[in-house]
């Protein structure tokens, strides 16, 4: 039961780092949505990769039947060790950015680069987050199945990732230049 609890609570708070923003965005009438940049059934395919991987992780959790080898408590709280860094990245990251400038894809409006904070440490911290979940679920979940949807969704989300570091190098130029050389992609 404990396992249960530890895990509802980390995906409670990166549920409300990712939901709150996105209320708030509806309620003051802020355009959410930008230029997604790559295949939008690419695009797609791995948001849902990225959610099943961590839907499979409370399948594995109530059932114990999804991972070839045996049911290891170690391997469980690896996986919360990366959930846990993962969600911590993902709401720094958020709060990070302010409510106006969460968006899905690349901002179409005026927004300021962000140099400070947790993205001293990484230009890109909410999916490194994202990454750091989807690691602890492959650990948790030893099943080819869920291996190909972490891989999906990692390279997926890295391909945005290349697109985006091209928009922001257009939009901001030498400013963006020395952050990008400054600081690492990941960590």
């Amino acid at each position: 039961m404990e396992k249960v609890i530890v895990l509802r609570v980390l995906f409670a708070i990166f549920v409300i780092a990712a939901i709150i923003p996105r209320i708030i965005q509806k309620i003051k009438k802020v355009e959410t949505v930008g230029c997604i940049g790559i295949n939008k059934i690419l695009f797609f395919l791995g948001k849902v990769s990225l959610f099943a991987s961590f839907v499979l992780i409370h399948v594995q959790l109530r059932s114990g039947k999804l991972s070839l080898f045996s049911n290891n408590d170690v391997f469980f709280w690896i996986c919360v060790a990366f959930i846990g860094i993962g969600v911590m990245f993902f709401t720094l990251a958020v709060f990070k950015l302010g409510t106006f400038s969460l968006r899905v894809g690349l901002s179409q409006a005026n927004t300021a680069l962000r140099t400070n904070g947790i993205y001293r440490l990484s230009r890109n911290p909410m999916l490194l987050g994202l990454y750091m979940m989807a690691l602890g679920s492959a650990v948790y979940v030893q099943n080819p199945i869920n291996w190909i949807l972490v891989i999906i969704a990692l390279a997926v989300h890295h391909k945005i990732i290349l697109v985006e570091e091209a928009f922001m190098e257009s939009r901001f130029g030498e400013q963006w230049i020395d952050y990008r050389n400054q600081v690492p992609r990941y960590i």
